[in-house]
């Protein structure tokens, strides 16, 4: 039974005497007893002769010793110590090597040299060994590629044999035709084929060789999130979670035969790593967001897979968003690791806001300030962004992060109209106890289209309600004149007290002086290269203020209150618009008489 090792992949090396062979396959399972591999450790236990078997011995100065028969057999392999030839059929008797002359003093020398070949028939990873039968039919041949593992030999004196340990390493076993061996059932890894070639298990079958593979889940609160309440449950809930994956494995070098090619252990455990996370992101093709945790596949009716089941127990509320992936290559460690984050919210948006309240003697006025912060979220994978269509064909509809906090603020700002109804100005009203105006005071927003993030600042106080809609702004005035005495005023000249004051008997008229101030929003104006425009938009022709102005200075005229006889229009209505800045002014007077 030859055993033959082609030494640099390029000549065939026979070592004889024959070493004692011992073959065994360990099955490469993770904690949870998950099946991802195979190694066969081959171990050859042998003996060196000084003057007999392959490698041949040479003297001290490195020539060879001669051969008893006379003939020189071939010269291959390290320090062309070996031949190639597996039977011998010139010494039918023994079949065996031609036997050297080796004196007792030369016997040392033979075995350290013979040492010397087997080490250098051995000195790198995967030179193809072979093991066949005593007709060296290649048809029936065991083969692989090992790597080595060590290269012992045994303390002894070393003047006629020197016993030897040589340990390798392989990942697969070879016919003839570079078929694997499956029989260990795992040899195949994650392709399952069955008399597949090692180039079909690598590249057909995303295959890879490794040694171990760990993967590991956590979930914890982000205390950063705060918590909030759901309407529907009626309960205080975390707002976000966050969910961390680690994917770690160590590959294993390997040499693949057909296209000649080394891969390395970095390598081989990437590949693992990689064939694995498609085939997750394959597995539910016709809905792209199973990918994410807590999720199932709507198109198929799987029911949610319950995240942190009997723990924490999440709601089914929550959705995974934000995916980010690092990865972490470790050359000299033949590892390779992907680490996966996702934030577990129950919306696509998260707001966080402050309220402060502000009261001062100098004004009657509540003052009610909130600033928030609103982020939006995104349930799309990291490698939806590089154009590649992940879903199986199926389009993902996921707007941006940006899109979704402007929707979001939109939302609690009533499209940025406020009133009575929307949610910001709820906030600040079930805050005090006074009534609040339902729009604000001021606005402040900044916006971030990068992180998708978006700032804002509200004042709300309990100003008096406009009556005038549509305006920024109003101030209406007033003004009450009563009647006095009606005097003549005689002057005389030298009177020390100054002129002479007499009572005609009479008193003066009643009047009331109207004013009302108003600014629009003149941004909503149409600005053009005629007059028509601006002049058409003024408040007093424009509905609905045309109809509010009017039935504000009826309610200001004197006409509708108790004890006027009679009364008129002292002056006529005066109106000021300017389009440009949106101020707007009507005044106008009346004089009127009381029945008493």
């Amino acid at each position: 039974m030859p055993i033959k090792v082609k030494h640099k992949n390029l000549e065939w090396c026979t070592i004889r005497p024959t070493p004692l062979i011992s073959m065994s396959a360990n099955v490469l399972k993770t904690g949870g007893s998950e099946a991802f591999g195979v190694t066969y450790q081959i171990t050859l236990t042998g003996k060196l002769l000084a003057n007999q078997g392959s490698p041949y011995a040479a003297n001290m100065l490195g020539a060879r010793n001669t051969y008893a028969s006379g003939v020189t057999p071939n010269s291959v392999g390290p320090y062309g110590a070996f031949d190639n030839n597996t039977s011998h059929f010139h010494d039918a008797e023994q079949d065996r090597p031609t036997p050297q002359l080796v004196s007792s003093e030369e016997a040392l020398s033979a075995i350290l040299f013979k040492q010397k070949a087997i080490r250098g028939l051995f000195e790198k990873d995967f030179y193809e060994v072979e093991i066949t039968d005593w007709n060296d039919d290649s048809a029936t041949a065991v083969r692989f590629f090992p790597r080595v593992i060590s290269v012992d030999f045994a303390e002894g004196i070393y003047v006629d044999t020197c016993d030897y340990t040589i340990v390798l390493e392989a990942d697969t076993l070879l016919d003839a035709n570079n078929k694997v061996d499956t029989e260990a059932s795992v040899a195949a890894l994650q392709g399952g084929g069955i008399h597949k070639t090692e180039k079909e298990i690598l590249e057909d079958f995303d295959g890879a060789f490794i040694n171990s593979f760990s993967e590991d889940w956590s979930i914890e609160i982000d205390e950063s999130f705060g918590e909030t309440k759901n309407s529907d449950l009626n309960i205080y809930m975390p707002q976000a979670y966050r969910i961390t994956r680690n994917l770690t494995c160590t590959g294993k070098s390997h040499y693949e035969p057909q296209e000649t090619k080394t891969y390395e252990a970095w390598e081989m455990a990437r590949k693992f790593v990689t064939d694995k996370l498609k085939k997750e992101e394959t597995e539910y093709a016709t809905d792209p967001h199973s990918y994410y945790p807590n999720t199932g596949h709507t198109a198929l009716m799987v029911p949610l897979r319950n995240l942190a089941s009997g723990t924490m127990d999440l709601i089914e509320n929550y959705r995974g968003y934000n995916h980010a992936r690092t990865e972490q290559i470790g050359k000299s460690e033949g590892n390779f690791s992907i680490t996966e984050s996702w934030l577990l919210a129950t919306g696509n948006t998260y707001e966080n806001y402050q309220m402060s309240l502000t009261n001062s003697l100098d004004t009657p006025f509540i003052d009610i300030s909130i600033n928030g912060t609103i982020k939006g979220l995104t349930s799309k994978k990291q490698k939806d962004y590089s154009g590649e269509d992940t879903s199986g064909g199926h389009v993902l509809s996921d707007g941006g992060r940006f899109e979704r906090a402007i929707g979001k603020y939109y939302e609690i700002s009533n499209s940025g109209l406020f009133g009575v109804g929307c949610d910001v100005y709820k906030r600040a009203n079930n805050s005090v106890a006074v009534e609040l105006n339902s729009q604000p005071k001021s606005v402040t927003l900044g916006t971030n289209e990068f992180t998708g993030e978006i700032t804002y600042s509200l004042s709300f106080d309990n100003r008096p309600t406009n009556i005038i809609s549509g305006v920024l702004a109003e101030q209406i005035s007033v003004n009450d004149t009563y009647p006095g005495d009606v005097i003549a005023v005689i002057p005389v000249l030298g009177r020390k007290t100054g002129p002479v004051l007499q009572y005609m008997g009479g008193r003066t008229e009643y009047t009331r002086d109207v004013s009302i101030n108003l600014v629009m929003d003149y941004t909503k104006l149409p600005y053009g290269k005629t007059r028509d425009p601006l002049i058409l938009k003024k408040p007093s022709i424009v509905n609905p203020t045309a109809t509010q102005i009017q039935q504000l200075l009826l309610e200001l005229s004197p006409s509708n209150e108790p004890g006027i006889r009679k009364y008129f229009l002292a002056t006529p209505p005066s109106e000021s618009w300017s389009p440009k800045d949106g101020n707007y002014s009507i005044n106008m007077s009346w004089v009127y008489e009381l029945d008493k």
